[in-house]
Parts: C-alpha cells; structure tokens; sequence
C-alpha cells in the first residue's frame, strides 16, 4: 500500500485510525496502556535524573497511573509526563520511518524496555499483568510482521501515542484539582490550564514535526 500512498498521505490515514481506535471499547485498552507506560516512565526517568529515584511504577486497566518517586526536581518531573509521552510518540514514528522494514529493531527494543521496567519498578501484580500484556504484543510484532506491516504498524503505535498525549490533558480540566497540572499550580502559581495549554502545544508541535519530517 505504501507504494501508492505519499508519507503524508500515510501519516493522515494513521492519524485517522489512530484517532478512530481511541474511541473504540477494549480495543485501544493495550494501545492506551503503552502511552500511559511512556507517561509514567518519563517521570520516572526524570526524577533519576534529577537526583531523585523510583519507587514504583502503577498502571492500571482504565488506563491510568502513578509513578512513585523519591528526590529529585519535582517541577521538571510532574511537566515531563505528558510532554514524555509525546516525545516517545515522536521518536517512535521517527524511527520507524526511518528504518522502514527494520522497523522491528523499535518492536523490540520497546519489548526489553518494558521487560526491563517490569522487573526494576512493578510491584503490585495488575501493573505486572498489563506490562506482561504490553509486552508480549509488541513480542508478536516484532517477531512474526513482515515487510511494510511492521513499518506501517510502529508508525501506528508512534501516533497513537502522540495523539493520546494530545487528548490526555484536556481530562485534567475536570476541577478536580489532582494531577500533573494541579500539582505544577502549587509549586508555581501558574493555572492549571495554562499547562495544559503548554501541554496541547508541545504534541502539536510534534505532530508539526511528524509531518513535516522528510524521511523514507
């Protein structure tokens, strides 16, 4: 199919199944989870980074979840959720443009992350249930697709992602003051809806970049 389609026109038609599947009962459950795992890893990877470390990661089926974390610069690490999950969204479909039928080389290196995370921060057995699902699909993919299935499926995957980081914050402005966006007002007094303002911006600007990349 790739070979009658532009990249533009690829990326306009992932977006729109991207975008479809969001909306469709327990099938975007395993896709929504991934950018929940990527959401809960950047906190946590900025929080080592920052002089803190993990306790413990949490995600749970309704696709929400926790990072514990002690130490580190709580401001850089309550923003890096979101504007996270958009980046690994990014980089994803980045690289799988790239690699074009490789692709799975992204398949699998997500799998170890994961299998990686698990073993180092998941402590309660649903969080382990979901990153063993996670997992175990993104084995499938990168060992049994073929040919233009497993470019055009990680390309899939990276915009699912970014489009759940778009969607993601606007659930934040439900006045019930808890979340990334409540906890960035109490540290600097900026609205809550000003990050998530912020937020939106940054995965539309990422999707700018998506769409703009000339890559294969």
């Amino acid at each position: 199919m790739r070979n009658f389609v532009t990249s533009r026109q690829m990326f306009v038609l992932l977006f729109l199944a991207a975008y479809g599947l969001s909306y469709i009962p327990i099938l975007h459950v395993p896709f929504k989870w991934l950018e929940v795992f990527f959401h809960e890893i950047s906190h946590g990877l900025v929080a080592i980074l920052t002089g803190g470390r993990v306790v413990s990661i949490e995600l749970r089926p309704d696709g929400s979840g926790l990072c514990y974390y002690q130490g580190g610069w709580r401001l850089l690490i309550s923003f890096a959720g979101y504007a996270g999950a958009v980046t690994w969204g990014l980089l994803i479909y980045l690289s799988a443009k790239s690699l074009g039928r490789r692709a799975n080389i992204i398949a699998w290196a997500l799998t170890i992350m994961i299998g990686v995370s698990t073993i180092l921060w998941a402590r309660d057995l649903t969080t382990i249930l979901i990153l063993m699902i996670m997992g175990g699909l993104l084995f499938i993919l990168a060992k049994f697709s073929l040919g233009i299935w497993i470019t055009s499926l990680t390309q899939f995957i990276g915009i699912y992602v970014m489009q759940s980081a778009l969607q993601s914050p606007t659930y934040l402005l439900d006045g019930q003051a808890s979340g990334d966006g409540a906890a960035l007002a109490s540290i600097t007094f900026i609205p809550e809806l000003i990050w998530v303002i912020i937020w939106i911006g940054i995965a539309l600007l990422g999707f700018w970049y998506a769409w703009n990349h000339r890559g294969r």
